[in-house]
């Protein structure tokens, strides 16, 4: 097996057992186990278990960005925002991992904390200018003041979901149903700013998704 293909399977290997089990309850002889190597090929390519947090979150990073990117000029449409929400989510549930213990990674991987604010900014500015555009076209009815604490609290709720639904016992991280439960709260955040006929539109996809 190539060098190459070693370290992807470490990675690919890493990232089902720490959703599976929690990062911290991982160990680097438990991955190499998994991976069918040696520990000494897998300290070959990552010196220790935050090494290859790290890379992941990285890899989370490059996933996300393209979602992320909102011209200035551009008019989206609701399906447009909801489709962007429904990707992170997705994109997150496959690195579930990340979220559930944020703070403590934050807490031992050198410069991730940087990294994590960094990108809350982006999804704050792409959020606004989602909003701010679906307002100048007329879909949404809200002013400034309001924009401001709905993308906080759309914020708030697309870090959190995940660890708010570990701490409910939430069987659904697994196959979806906890996204689908966190991408419909959010459809309903916004639904009261709505004009018709995306009003009726949102409540039926977030109904859609509960039902899910």
């Amino acid at each position: 097996m190539t060098h190459r293909k070693t370290r992807e399977l470490i990675l690919a290997t890493s990232l089902a057992l720490f959703n599976e089990l929690g990062e911290p309850n991982v160990t680097t002889n438990h991955v190499a186990d998994e991976a069918g190597i040696s520990p000494g090929n897998l300290y070959y390519h990552f010196r220790n278990r935050e090494d290859i947090a790290l890379e992941l979150f990285k890899r989370y990073l490059l996933e996300i960005r393209p979602l992320l990117v909102i011209e200035e000029d551009a008019e989206p449409s609701m399906e447009d925002l909801w489709l962007r929400l429904h990707l992170v989510f997705e994109l997150m549930g496959r690195y579930r991992f990340l979220f559930r213990n944020l703070t403590d990674l934050c807490a031992r991987i050198s410069n991730l904390q940087r990294a994590v604010h960094a990108l809350l900014d982006r999804q704050r500015k792409a959020l606004l200018l989602m909003i701010e555009s679906l307002r100048r076209q007329g879909i949404i009815h809200i002013d400034g003041h309001e924009t401001d604490n709905l993308v906080e609290t759309m914020l708030l709720i697309i870090t959190c979901w995940i660890p708010f639904a570990q701490a409910s016992s939430n069987p659904g991280l697994a196959d979806g149903q906890a996204q689908s439960d966190a991408v419909a709260q959010l459809l309903h955040l916004i639904l009261p700013y709505l004009r018709e006929p995306e009003a009726s539109q949102v409540e039926t996809l977030a109904h859609s998704y509960r039902e899910t």
